[in-house]
């Protein structure tokens, strides 16, 4: 098993893990297991499952777990928060919100500083438009979940949280 690195010494090397995605495009965006959001970026693809194949994926997924996000448009700061969900609790609602951001280009992918995870996505759509999303972790949660995940092609996984921990690893090491 792949052992958790603490963020106060690593910031650089997970940096440099979550580099490669930057410039791809998020072609598909939805919700699995309630709140849990789902990014998905680069080539798509069938799933594996044959109960699945009729759907498919990206050769990146990032997976917002049960972390409070918000998106932003342009230079506007007000915008969509996940707290629509509590209001409308119909995720196809949450989706039609979030349809600007398919079909753009990630321009940025960040996680900020004073050692927290709050994780900066910055997108560019094709009439130049910028949007912001940003996951904002609750550092004080204690129900043991990461914070978000991030599915790569080659097979790894990054899970971020919970704390001030993360770790990469094969996807065939997880339980």
């Amino acid at each position: 098993m792949t052992p958790k690195t603490s963020l106060a010494n690593s910031i650089e090397n997970l940096n440099q893990i979550i580099q490669p995605i930057i410039g791809e495009t998020c072609h598909q965006i939805g919700f699995s297991y309630g709140d849990e959001l789902i990014l998905d970026f680069g080539e798509m693809q069938p799933y594996n499952h044959p109960k699945l194949k009729h759907l498919n994926k990206g050769s990146w997924q990032l997976f917002t777990r049960a972390t409070p996000w918000s998106l932003t448009f342009g230079n506007l700061l007000s915008g969509i928060h996940s707290s629509i969900l509590d209001i409308h609790p119909n995720n196809e609602f949450a989706e039609r919100l979030l349809q600007p951001l398919e079909n753009t280009k990630l321009t940025n992918f960040a996680l900020g500083g004073n050692h927290d995870f709050t994780l900066t996505l910055s997108f560019e759509g094709e009439d130049n438009y910028n949007y912001k999303f940003i996951l904002e972790p609750d550092l004080e949660d204690d129900s043991g979940l990461a914070y978000w995940e991030l599915l790569m092609p080659n097979e790894q996984i990054l899970i971020v949280g919970p704390g001030q921990f993360w770790e990469c690893k094969s996807i065939h090491e997880c339980d």
